[in-house]
């Protein structure tokens, strides 16, 4: 009976942190070497850019009519300003319900060098909830620099 209710403890266990592992997802925009610019300070290697909500096909949404049956990312775009590949860390933060509740979300990802991407998260169960939601994406690591993020907010309805 004992190794019964310890199988069923470590079941729903994952179960209720399934979202921590396989949701991540990511997009290569293309790369940053033709752009006629230059960079004056250097912030960090990566440098986030911006955040949003999206749905499967990457279009980002402000305000969302939600109903049953869709899926929606948080994602978060980046920029890697250096001329090699880096491997950096992204925090995903998702307020919602006035900041009652919230979700942090970390991955880990590289990108190559004089590049910039888009990477995301699933937050349909979060989205699902309704109302203002309030997020947060966080470029860091070694040589991320220390100011590196991102908030932007979303309307669903």
């Amino acid at each position: 009976m004992k190794r019964l209710i310890l199988c069923l403890v470590l079941v729903f266990g994952f179960f209720l942190f399934n979202h921590l592992v396989a949701q991540e997802d990511q997009l290569f925009l293309g790369s940053i070497t033709n752009v006629p610019a230059s960079v004056t300070f250097a912030q960090g290697a990566v440098v986030a850019l911006g955040v949003n909500i999206s749905d499967p096909s990457w279009t980002p949404s402000y305000v969302i009519k939600y109903a049953a049956g869709q899926t929606w990312y948080m994602d978060i775009s980046v920029v890697n300003l250096s001329s090699s590949t880096q491997s950096f860390k992204i925090e995903f933060d998702l307020r919602y319900g006035d900041g009652v509740g919230y979700n942090v979300f970390r991955v880990s990802y590289s990108t190559a060098g004089g590049t910039y991407s888009r990477h995301r998260v699933n937050v349909t169960s979060h989205v699902a909830k309704l109302g203002l939601l309030t997020l947060t994406g966080r470029v860091y690591g070694t040589g991320m620099g220390n100011d590196n993020k991102v908030t932007g907010q979303v309307f669903v309805h």
